[in-house]
């Protein structure tokens, strides 16, 4: 008798000991293992063959679904035959797995990221329809040559566009639990009936054709929608977010290049970020609209970061928070001696880039007066990476004193001469200050309250190092100093 034979003998006489945990133990284990490998349990035992189905959260990538790296080459450049027959390859694999994965439990969660197109309409619906028949609450469907090792090849080609049918996720008849959907790459396609997905809370479209008229009918009818995304949804032109049934609380829009018009009229919104060129604003209603990131581009980004800190104060009175980012030097703006005041303004993040060594600093007292109820202020600083020639710059910067500023954080703070002048200048002028927090390591905001921190080095440690000693001196006692 052979070894193998051996083996099996011993394991039907002592019992399959896998087949002995409790079904709850199984599942917490199963729910642990990545996707790819809770599928490979299958042959573990009779009583693993299924148990994978219940895992649920299905991740299909070229890693989990093909077991390649090769996406991690960007170098490696295939003929279009090959890639057809890799996409092939994919779609059937992940064919298989939901052929079974429809018989287990709930689905939470479906996330497909690997460059398909239209020719593979029929396959997606598919995988679409068994995670709706199976309640997904989040699918994260991106098809885009980011996600595959395609991406930066020489030889590549843009597929067409995969078409999104939102009624494949709630067919008549049949409740919507779907909560959260991200699209990338796709055309949206909505049914004559567009109050399906009436559970929908957060909904991300990024390079998404999608149309004006199509969006605000479906915002109408998505009674429960809370967060917006539009990344690179370039066939909007005039959005018009209002309405009775608008629910929407936070509006984010990012580089969506040949948006010409923003009307925002909802007693909902509370946040609004803007990323792109400046375009015509208009709030109407907007009573609870108290948060705002805006960050200009392209040739009017002069005028956008002008208007941010200048008429923005009269269109969004009750305004409380301001992030705003400057591509730009603030040496070359414009401001008024006396411009309207942002008197409800607490916080204030302002990025700078770049901020050059010859900046008169003008732009910081009048933000002292702009803002006099200001109570916190951030400021990102991207300096070069080179000093130029010392030059002897005069910087004649009138007494602002503020009575409410408290806490001050600067990033990106290498301690060069302009920064110092600008540290010292709000040292004298915050009256109240309480707490300062400086660091060289410099600050990237990347959308809803998350940001990045640049990694330290040992060059950022010297510098802290040096940093630290001259500021304790130059820092009053009243005021709780933390260097970072």
């Amino acid at each position: 008798m052979g070894i193998k034979r051996l083996k099996t003998a011993e394991l039907m006489i002592r019992g399959d000991p896998l087949a002995e945990l409790p079904d709850g133990i199984l599942l917490e284990i199963i729910s642990l293992l990545p996707l790819r490998e809770a599928v490979r349990t299958s042959i573990l035992s009779k009583s693993w063959r299924s148990i994978w189905t219940c895992h649920s959260d299905l991740k299909f990538d070229s890693l989990n679904v093909l077991g390649s790296t090769a996406q991690l080459r960007p170098s490696t450049c295939i003929n279009e035959s090959s890639r057809h027959l890799e996409r092939c390859k994919f779609v059937q694999r992940v064919d298989q797995i939901m052929h079974q994965r429809c018989k287990g439990l709930k689905i939470n969660s479906l996330t497909v990221h690997f460059q398909l197109g239209k020719e593979f309409s029929s396959h997606i619906d598919h995988w679409l329809s068994c995670a709706a028949m199976r309640e997904v609450e989040i699918i994260d469907l991106n098809l885009s040559e980011s996600c595959s090792y395609m991406e930066n090849c020489a030889c590549s080609t843009h597929l067409e566009h995969y078409k999104f049918d939102c009624g494949i996720l709630a067919a008549p008849g049949r409740k919507s639990y779907l909560k959260h959907l991200k699209l990338n790459s796709c055309t949206f396609s909505a049914p004559l009936s567009s109050n399906c997905l009436n559970s929908l809370i957060s909904l991300e479209l990024r390079r998404v054709c999608i149309s004006d008229e199509m969006l605000k009918k479906l915002l109408s009818n998505w009674l429960v929608l809370e967060t917006l995304t539009l990344h690179l949804c370039q066939d909007l032109v005039n959005l018009d977010f209002g309405g009775p049934n608008l629910r929407l609380k936070f509006l984010r829009i990012q580089d969506c290049l040949r948006l010409n018009k923003l009307e925002i009229s909802s007693e909902n919104i509370i946040r609004l970020e803007y990323t792109g060129p400046l375009v015509s604003f208009s709030f109407k209603h907007v009573p609870n609209l108290v948060e705002a990131y805006l960050c200009f581009t392209q040739k009017n980004r002069l005028y956008g970061v002008t208007y941010a800190l200048t008429r923005l104060a009269s269109e969004l009175p009750q305004l409380e928070k301001l992030n705003l980012h400057s591509i730009l030097s603030m040496n070359v703006l414009e401001l008024p001696d006396s411009g309207p005041a942002f008197t409800n303004v607490k916080e204030l993040v302002l990025s700078i880039y770049p901020f050059h060594d010859e900046d008169r600093l003008n732009w910081i007292a009048y933000i002292l007066k702009a803002f006099p109820s200001l109570q916190k202020l951030q400021l990102n600083l991207f300096s070069p990476s080179f000093v130029k020639e010392p030059k002897e710059i005069e910087r004649l910067l009138p007494e602002c004193p503020h009575q409410h500023l408290t806490e001050l954080e600067i990033n990106g703070f290498y301690g060069n001469k302009h920064e110092v002048e600008l540290l010292k200048y709000l040292l004298e002028n915050s009256v109240a200050l309480k707490v300062l927090a400086v660091t060289p390591c410099q600050k990237v905001f990347r959308g809803f309250n998350n940001w990045v921190c640049e990694k330290e080095s040992a060059r950022y440690i010297s510098r802290r190092k040096s940093i630290s000693n001259w500021l304790h001196e130059l820092v009053p006692t009243t005021v709780s100093l933390d260097v970072w």
